[in-house]
């Protein structure tokens, strides 16, 4: 795996955000960014409240989110020094869980923003994961298929 990807993984187990900041925490980053994606009471595709998520993951989604990494810091011509860490949750998760956890560490402020941003647009268009939601009235919609 390339050295500036300290951690790309799809996970069942909860996400810690200031554990996955702290994986690309070095001296010779000036600038550190972290996303966190959490799983919100309202969707576009849902009729009603959002109540719990149910992530399923395509079974190359684990090789596949470190491809994607590694080709998110090939497009935008990464720094060398620069260290990413990309974690997707799957299973069930109830509002205010942490699904996505995004964290860049660079030399440089708009490098750290801009692979940041990068990342997570490219795990989200081609990571493998499907969402089931769940609504408060006791349905159902898939989203992601």
């Amino acid at each position: 795996m390339d050295a500036r990807i300290v951690r790309a993984e799809v996970s069942l187990d909860p996400i810690d955000p200031v554990a996955v900041l702290g994986l690309v925490a070095q001296a010779s980053a000036g600038a550190s960014v972290l996303f966190v994606g959490t799983v919100r009471n309202h969707d576009p595709q849902a009729a009603g409240e959002v109540v719990g998520l149910d992530y399923t993951c395509h079974p190359s989604a684990p090789e596949r989110v470190i491809e994607i990494v590694r080709d998110a810091l090939a497009e935008a011509g990464a720094e060398p020094g620069a260290r990413v860490a990309a974690v997707h949750r799957i299973g069930r998760l109830a509002v205010g869980d942490v699904a996505f956890v995004v964290a860049v560490s660079s030399a440089h402020r708009a490098h750290a923003f801009d692979l940041n941003e990068l990342v997570v647009e490219r795990v989200k268009q081609h990571l493998p994961i499907w969402k089931q939601q769940f609504e408060a009235d006791g349905s159902h919609r898939w989203s992601g298929l």
